[in-house]
């Protein structure tokens, strides 16, 4: 649905949008590449060490944006126009996506994490055993990292997806911003207020 707004109000409808763009790209995609390159990295590595840093400083600030989307769309306030709130709202929504992915990842990871046992423990068994088994013990231990790097790369591949979809989502809604246009489904959950009238047509 269409609205004749002009276009101060249309370029703050943008800002959610471009907003969620800037996390997708920047801190969603960082997330992708902590969690590659700490599973191609070795265990000793700097890189290794500070795998889980690189992943939990994009993530937290993903997850400060998605607040501040959240809360924005929740309580717009007075000042805030009509159209603009409504693009906050949709922004939010589309948000969904990327959370239940973080599920779905943190899911996948703790695979890798309850499987992988602890090294210093295995050394400990293995310093009292035959050379032979002392040797098979330790291709366990190899064996049982790069299970948990093989989980850690599956991780990955939920996350990419969804942030490919939803930047392709909010390409459309900057897109429908800029024209001054709501989705049908969301006009009618929060119907505009008096005086502002939309059409179905490609103008208002």
């Amino acid at each position: 649905m269409y609205f004749r707004v002009d276009e101060t109000t249309r370029r703050k409808a943008r800002t959610p949008h471009e907003l969620a763009m800037v996390n997708l790209i920047l801190f969603n995609l960082l997330i992708g590449v902590a969690l590659l390159a700490g599973s191609m990295a070795q265990p000793d590595s700097t890189i290794g060490r500070f795998k889980w840093v690189g992943v939990a400083i994009p993530l937290a600030v993903s997850l400060a944006l998605i607040t501040l989307t959240w809360l924005r769309s929740r309580r717009p306030g007075e000042s805030m126009a009509w159209f603009v709130s409504i693009h906050w709202r949709l922004a939010a929504a589309r948000y969904r996506l990327i959370l239940i992915t973080y599920l779905v990842c943190a899911a996948i990871l703790s695979i890798a994490l309850v499987g992988k046992h602890d090294e210093a423990r295995i050394a400990a068994q293995v310093r009292d055993l035959p050379p032979a088994m002392q040797e098979m013990e330790r291709r366990k231990l190899e064996s049982q990292d790069m299970g948990s790097a093989v989980w850690a790369r599956i991780g990955v591949v939920p996350l990419l997806l969804a942030v490919m979809v939803t930047i392709m989502l909010e390409s459309g809604a900057i897109y429908q911003a800029g024209r001054g246009e709501v989705p049908d489904a969301l006009a009618r959950r929060f119907p505009p207020p008096a005086g502002l009238t939309g059409s179905t047509g490609d103008t208002p």
